[in-house]
């Protein structure tokens, strides 16, 4: 019998990672980790804000950011952009107030509160309201130009729930879903989980391999940023960290640290294969992101992102059987 082609050798293992059974309870986890994320996120602001500014200072699209030759960015286009953050709305109607946006958000807040409580509910309704609200709040950030990269992964999680079927139950019931076995349905969400992280880092790393050339990696001063974001932050009402006063005169980073992160971006796909690599990409990650700290950029629910795909039965199987071994031994 012939060797089948190499591209359909490669989506048969394809296949046969995306259908690897998985806990339905880790995905349950994941719900609670993501809606509680994006209350504090909620709680953290005022959307309000936005019901005391002149409308004409929204839609801010991509195109108005970068060159035109990153029109491929289609989804932050006119029309599109209102389409998928529900703004078309205000095609017909004006922006709402300020106190009417404080409501949508405290509403927003009650939808991601019984998404976490309740589960995705009869039909999905729950988690279909709770996005919708989500994304129209936001919407008023995208269309300033602000706030799509630290924020989408979390928006992505919720939508790949959403499409997942697998056995989401109200948290009362996750004692039991816990004693259940591995399921195939459980394992095609949780493969449409990891793809949200390998798109988003993948797609990451083809850009530095379409913007930048090899050379370029090597010629990002990182250390020279970082001095220079402490400085300004030791004056002004800016954040930074003492830590990364540690790599001050430290050089070589620069060359070690942007390259190892564009590789990690461009390599991230093989967790999807080896599902064991995830904690080892999670502390890689933690480390990345904290160290964007260091230059101004604080995207901090990334650095903790990457525990939503953490086998968190197999972890509770482990503390558990750590408690019993002192009381087995006695």
């Amino acid at each position: 019998m012939p060797e089948k082609p190499l591209i359909d050798r490669g989506f048969d293992r394809f296949l046969a990672a995306y259908n690897t059974p998985a806990y339905d309870f880790n995905l349950n986890v994941a719900r609670l980790f993501v809606c509680a994320f994006l209350i504090w996120k909620l709680f953290s602001r005022d959307f309000g804000f936005f019901g005391t500014v002149p409308e004409e200072i929204f839609y801010f699209y991509p195109y108005h950011l970068y060159p035109m030759d990153k029109w491929i960015l289609w989804t932050g286009l006119p029309v599109i952009q209102e389409l998928l953050t529900f703004h078309w709305i205000h095609w017909f109607l004006p922006h709402p107030s300020v106190g009417v946006l404080r409501f949508i958000q405290g509403l927003t807040i009650l939808s991601l509160a019984s998404l976490a409580i309740f589960g995705k509910g009869p039909k999905s309704v729950i988690i279909v309201i709770t996005y919708s609200l989500m994304i129209y709040l936001w919407g008023y950030l995208f269309l300033l130009g602000q706030e799509i990269d630290s924020i989408d992964l979390y928006f992505a999680i919720i939508l790949a729930l959403g499409i997942s079927s697998y056995s989401d139950v109200p948290i009362w019931k996750m004692t039991k879903l816990y004693h259940e076995h591995r399921s195939a349905a459980g394992g095609r969400a949780f493969s449409n989980l990891i793809l949200v992280f390998v798109f988003y880092y993948f797609a990451s790393g083809v850009n530095k391999l379409t913007d930048l050339s090899i050379l370029e990696w090597f010629q990002y001063d990182l250390v020279d940023a970082i001095e220079v974001h402490s400085i300004v932050a030791a004056h002004s009402t800016l954040d930074s960290l003492g830590f990364f006063r540690l790599f001050d005169g430290f050089t070589l980073f620069n060359y070690i640290g942007p390259p190892a992160v564009y590789i990690s971006h461009l390599t991230v796909p093989i967790v999807f294969f080896r599902k064991n690599l995830i904690p080892k990409f999670f502390l890689f990650y933690f480390l990345f992101h904290l160290m964007t700290f260091g230059v101004g950029i604080s995207f901090s629910g990334y650095i903790f992102v990457w525990t939503a795909l953490f086998s968190w039965h197999e972890i509770i199987d482990w503390l558990r059987a750590k408690r019993r071994k002192p009381t087995a031994a006695r």
